[in-house]
């Protein structure tokens, strides 16, 4: 009997301990869990917006060299793949620039944040659709919502206008 006694303390124990690891989980406020997912998405924007300009402009530049782009069109494609870039970058800096706001519950802050995150994840969702043979474009439709939906969810608990 003193084994099960024993087994039993111990597994009282480890269930505590687990619970106990539980219960920390909601010093996390609603809107630490937003800056959380608000940050990587940010950052994710920014280095996808980068790497989207480099190796678009590198491929389109090659593709210009082979004769598959017409050398007239060459240098406004090439323009328009480094911006495209540029600005999904400058997506992210808005977000990123936001964080103050959203850390203080402000609600211009979630609109403007929520607003970019619907925008990505559209656009995630209609390239798929036209292109599903691409699925590289769902990285928009996640990031869109990871950045969207917690402000969504959680609207109400941020006050401040």
């Amino acid at each position: 009997m003193p084994r099960n006694d024993q087994f039993s303390a111990v597994t009282l124990t480890l269930a505590n301990k687990i619970e106990l690891g539980f219960r920390c989980d909601k010093k996390m406020n609603r809107r630490t869990i937003t800056n959380i997912c608000a940050i990587p998405a940010a950052l994710f924007l920014l280095l996808i917006g980068i790497v989207h300009s480099m190796v678009n402009f590198s491929g389109l530049r090659r593709a210009v060299a082979r004769g598959e782009i017409a050398a007239r069109l060459g240098d406004t494609v090439l323009f328009n793949a480094v911006f495209s870039g540029l600005f999904i970058s400058l997506l992210g800096l808005v977000v990123l620039l936001l964080l103050p706001g959203l850390r203080a519950g402000s609600r211009q802050a979630c609109r403007v944040a929520a607003a970019i995150g619907i925008f990505l994840g559209l656009l995630g969702l209609v390239g798929y659709i036209r292109v599903p043979t691409k699925p590289l474009i769902l990285i928009s439709l996640f990031l869109g919502v990871l950045l969207a939906v917690p402000i969504l969810i959680w609207r109400r608990e941020l006050t401040n206008p």
